[in-house]
């Protein structure tokens, strides 16, 4: 195994990204940043006349904009590529589903079921949807539900993060622990066609 190789699957399977092997998430950065809309963006003092600028600060705005380094596009770029590196192809995702067809697969992707990116002619089927053994229960109601414009990466944090809508004893879930757990899908789906 290669230093890089060593050092890269750990983080990523802490992660829970199984990326084979890492340059191929370098790959997807190329192809997620590619996808991106050209988009120039500067500070925000740049884009504001003088007088705005002072109206905004006299009414309390923070426009040093060196105290937010952050880069939305950088992020979104990042979590996209991820995304994409770690996806199944139509023939992982069939034997991952036991064994259907790829024709199947290719049904599940038409009926909305399969949350998939079409990327370089391809389908790519992200990993979130899939446990050791099948689908996530009722996650193909959910996706149904989801706009068809959806990007993934806003699937993903969707998925993820968690909402007061979702709640039990434990305290508020994410959709997909709540579907993970057996729960219900009419209140996920339900807010997922709210999206």
């Amino acid at each position: 195994m290669t230093p890089d190789r060593q050092q890269a699957a750990p983080y990523f399977q802490v992660h829970g990204l199984a990326v084979r092997p890492p340059s191929a998430l370098n790959e997807a950065l190329r192809e997620a940043i590619d996808s991106l809309h050209q988009t120039l963006y500067a500070s925000s003092n740049s884009e504001l006349t003088a007088s705005e600028a002072a109206l905004l600060r006299k009414a309390g705005a923070d426009l040093d904009d060196h105290l937010d380094r952050s880069d939305p596009l950088l992020e979104y770029a990042t979590e996209f590529a991820a995304i994409l590196a770690t996806s199944l192809s139509v023939a992982e995702a069939a034997k991952r589903l036991g064994g259907v067809t790829a024709v199947r697969v290719r049904q599940l992707i038409a009926d909305r079921a399969l949350f998939a990116i079409r990327s370089g002619g391809r389908w790519k089927i992200p990993v979130f949807q899939f446990q050791d053994a099948g689908l996530v229960p009722n996650v193909g109601v959910v996706n149904a539900a989801l706009s068809p414009t959806i990007d993934a990466v806003s699937a993903l944090r969707w998925y993820r993060t968690p909402d007061p809508e979702l709640t039990t004893s434990n305290g508020a879930l994410c959709p997909l622990d709540w579907l993970k757990l057996g729960m219900a899908p009419d209140t996920v789906a339900e807010i997922a066609r709210d999206l």
